[in-house]
């Protein structure tokens, strides 16, 4: 019943009353295939007038959540709303968040500033159920007031529990350590250089177990502690180990070539370097500076050992580190390492005043 006619190369369609099916063009067009048989139809697909592939954003995010599944972490998810208890565990106030006009609850008025309250709720909800440890991370948005609302994308974890699974492994909770364990392994990952920890980020942290994280010198995240007087009042006794990373800084960082490095065939030269620093000197600084020093001798370098008191100077401290030197080509002589680890001296006494500990 529907009468056609061509005008300008183009079908001319009159659709009759009685047919109200018959609204749209694809309607009149599933009508004839209907009709003529959908065998008639060819195989071929229409081209698509955009690129394939995944987007570089949902690409990071990937590389990021697999390189934390691989840590030993759970991904987990929570709502991005947050109440006036969640702003002042982080030290805001209501003017830092941004408020919802429909909230679905008074104690979810806010769009939320930072994943940590998501996660430590969820610990909270885990030993309640007499869950032993867990290791959670959450990679989503956070929101802050702006014109427009400013939306940053995060990644954060949270840990806490008993860390060890049993015998022969001695009893031990998760601490900062296994925080930036994780962080490290995240970086590796991501192709990520090296890293820095700067001052304590404040609250909800503890002063002297939490830092801002550093990449190339540009604030990344923090990382840390939670408080103990801040984990009493959420009912998490004992250790509970955060951190939380912007993602576009990440991204900004991480490399994209896969590297990959030859087996050794040579063994290492290993000296055991202690130096007296000045006590505020940070051990990853005067690590860094090591291993530059070493010219691309230094295979690894690890800190063993860190003392301060007597019988040391007030104000030093001692930084004790393994250090492996190897070249790729041949077995290093001691003449070779000593040279190396007089080019490591001078350098370190340039740049923090140390000096060698002798015996």
């Amino acid at each position: 019943g529907v009468r056609t006619e061509e005008a300008d190369g183009a079908l001319e369609a009159e659709v009759p009353g009685f047919r109200p099916d018959l609204e749209l063009e694809e309607d009149l067009i599933e009508e004839v295939i209907r009709v003529q048989g959908y065998d008639r139809v060819g195989e071929r697909l229409p081209p698509v007038r955009q690129a394939g592939g995944v987007p570089p954003e949902r690409r990071l995010r990937d590389r990021i959540r697999r390189a934390l599944v691989r840590a030993g972490l759970f991904e987990t998810q929570a709502y991005s709303f947050a109440g006036p208890d969640d702003l002042a565990l982080l030290g805001q106030g209501e003017g830092d968040a941004v408020r919802i006009a429909n909230p679905l609850s008074a104690d979810q008025r806010f769009l939320r500033t930072s994943l940590l309250p998501g996660l430590l709720a969820a610990l909270r909800t885990n030993r309640a159920r007499q869950v032993r440890w867990a290791a959670l991370f959450e990679i989503g948005r956070t929101f802050h007031p702006g014109e427009p609302v400013r939306e940053v994308e995060r990644v954060a974890l949270a840990l806490a529990g008993e860390a060890s699974r049993g015998f022969p492994e001695p009893a031990r909770p998760f601490d900062v350590l296994d925080a930036k364990g994780a962080l490290e392994v995240l970086f590796e990952a991501l192709g990520i250089p090296g890293y820095a920890l700067g001052e304590p980020p404040g609250p909800p942290f503890h002063p002297a177990r939490s830092a801002v994280v550093l990449l190339g010198g540009e604030p990344a995240g923090v990382l840390g502690e939670l408080h103990p007087r801040a984990a009493e009042g959420l009912d998490l006794a004992g250790r509970v180990a955060l951190a939380e990373l912007e993602v576009e800084v990440l991204g900004r960082h991480a490399g994209t070539a896969t590297l990959v490095r030859e087996l050794p065939r040579f063994p290492p030269v290993r000296r055991d370097l202690a130096f007296l620093v000045p006590e505020g000197t940070p051990a990853g600084e005067v690590r860094a500076a090591l291993v530059e020093a070493g010219g691309g001798l230094v295979d690894a370098c690890v800190l063993f050992d860190v003392f301060a008191g007597a019988p040391l100077p007030e104000g030093r401290k001692s930084l004790a580190f393994s250090v492996d030197l190897r070249a790729p080509d041949r077995t290093l002589t001691d003449e070779e390492a000593e040279r190396v680890v007089a080019r490591i001296v001078e350098r370190l006494a340039r740049d923090f005043g140390a000096e060698l500990r002798a015996g």
